[in-house]
């Protein structure tokens, strides 16, 4: 149930926070009202000053929290769009090789549908050059026809059987004429049997020479819807290129994003890091000065029993030890006793004291921490988180059984509870061994 670490690179934040609880008593040294309590010493003023620094590497160390809490989230929401790119990639390259394999295909139809064009069209021309040509021949059979038909009509008279017998020119001319008259009809046969044969063949040519052209006319529709689906093919291709192209530029902007975000949040780790080391040990300096000045003079002996339940009715949910933490899913040390107190439950101080502090503190959200004074030769505090409301302030003194709040969740919690703890000298400690026995 509670949960006062902060994740990764901000744990390192907690842990400053947790070096505010050492510091934490020179502010509770003194009263409300600026008198010192007994004992007081140079070295009080001397932590003082170093808490004043404290606090102020504290509300760094806070924004700085809320910095890198957000560098999470962002490094959050590029990794799951990284993922979902890298997911979606495959899908959007596969249909770009679709949309291409199409586009080739449209443009080797319509080269084929091309080649088929050109080859009848110039089957149509040499056609056309054919039955030209023919055409031609014909009429020059019909000018031989014509002129042999002249002739016989002009040499008609001398021609038939009856001429030929009473002709009484000589024998040579008689046989000659003959013999002319026969070649004529011979020639006229012939060359009308080359007529009409040229004829025939010239009609067939026609014949075929129409189907080419109604071929030429289907493949020219062919080819201009081929024109259209080819275009179609290409914007189609290009698009797909376009996409997969804008999702390896996002994949590539993810990459580099998470890269420098890598860079600045381990940037972030080293100088919080330098900035705890630095802090804690000017603190631990202080507070060895003043154990070993006050050490003498504290009272008290703790023990079994040294402090009362903070809680009513006390019932342990979660011991002090290393568990797995219900937020993070980590293992790590819970630093104190969790109780069950249901929202709004009264807690009380376990002893008497001084509150250092009434605030919100990071993970441990609203919270009491209580200045008990050096016992056993250690600075003694006890503090109580995720309360929802405050019931003390700071500077107050406050005896065993008081009031200092009621229960919540705030901070990093699952649920209403009391998460208690007790720190000598700034270390956690375990709780059940100052309370009584349950």
């Amino acid at each position: 149930m509670s949960s006062h670490r902060i994740p990764r690179a901000a744990r390192i934040v907690a842990a400053l926070a947790v070096t505010a609880m050492l510091g934490g008593v020179a502010a509770g040294s003194a009263q409300a009202d600026g008198s010192r309590l007994p004992g007081w010493s140079s070295h009080d003023d001397e932590i003082a000053q170093a808490q004043k620094e404290q606090q102020r590497q504290q509300q760094y160390a806070a924004d700085l929290e809320n910095a890198l809490t957000q560098t999470d989230r962002d490094i959050a929401d590029a990794t799951l769009k990284l993922q979902e790119l890298n997911d979606k990639l495959p899908a959007l390259q596969e249909e770009y090789r679709t949309a291409k394999d199409t586009y080739d295909a449209a443009v080797a139809q319509q080269q084929i549908v091309a080649d088929k064009l050109e080859a009848a069209q110039e089957e149509d021309k040499s056609l056309t050059e054919q039955i030209t040509s023919d055409d031609a021949r014909i009429e020059d059979l019909r000018d031989i026809l014509a002129q042999v038909a002249r002739t016989e009509y002009q040499g008609a008279g001398s021609s038939d059987a009856l001429g030929f017998i009473f002709d009484t020119r000589p024998s040579s001319e008689l046989v000659d004429d003959f013999a002319y008259a026969e070649t004529t009809v011979r020639v006229q046969s012939t060359t009308l049997a080359d007529m009409e044969e040229l004829q025939a063949v010239n009609r067939n040519r026609q014949l075929r020479q129409e189907a080419v052209r109604d071929y030429i006319e289907d493949l020219k529709r062919q080819a201009d819807e081929l024109v259209d689906q080819t275009q179609a093919t290409k914007e189609v291709a290009e698009a797909k290129k376009a996409e997969v192209e804008q999702a390896l530029a996002q994949t590539q902007d993810l990459m580099d994003y998470l890269d420098s975000q890598r860079a600045y949040y381990e940037q972030q780790q080293e100088q919080l890091a330098q900035q705890q080391a630095a802090l804690k040990a000017e603190l631990d300096s202080l507070w060895q000065k003043k154990l070993a000045e006050e050490a003498a003079n504290g009272t008290g002996s703790l023990g079994k029993g040294f402090f009362s339940f903070p809680t009513d009715v006390p019932y342990i949910t979660s011991s002090f030890g290393y568990r797995i933490h219900p937020i993070f899913g980590t293992r790590i040390l819970h630093e104190g006793t969790d109780f069950r107190a249901y929202c709004g439950t009264p807690i009380h101080a376990a002893a008497d004291g001084t509150v250092l502090w009434a605030k919100v503190n990071g993970g441990y959200g609203n919270q009491v921490l209580l200045d008990h004074g050096i016992m056993s030769g250690k600075v003694v505090y006890t503090n109580y988180d995720h309360l929802s409301s405050f019931a003390v302030r700071a500077g107050q003194n406050v005896k065993r059984g008081d009031l200092v709040g009621y229960s919540g969740s705030t901070g990093n919690s699952t649920a209403c509870h009391l998460h208690f703890e007790v720190r000598l000298n700034g270390v956690a400690h375990n709780p059940m061994d100052y309370l009584p026995n349950m």
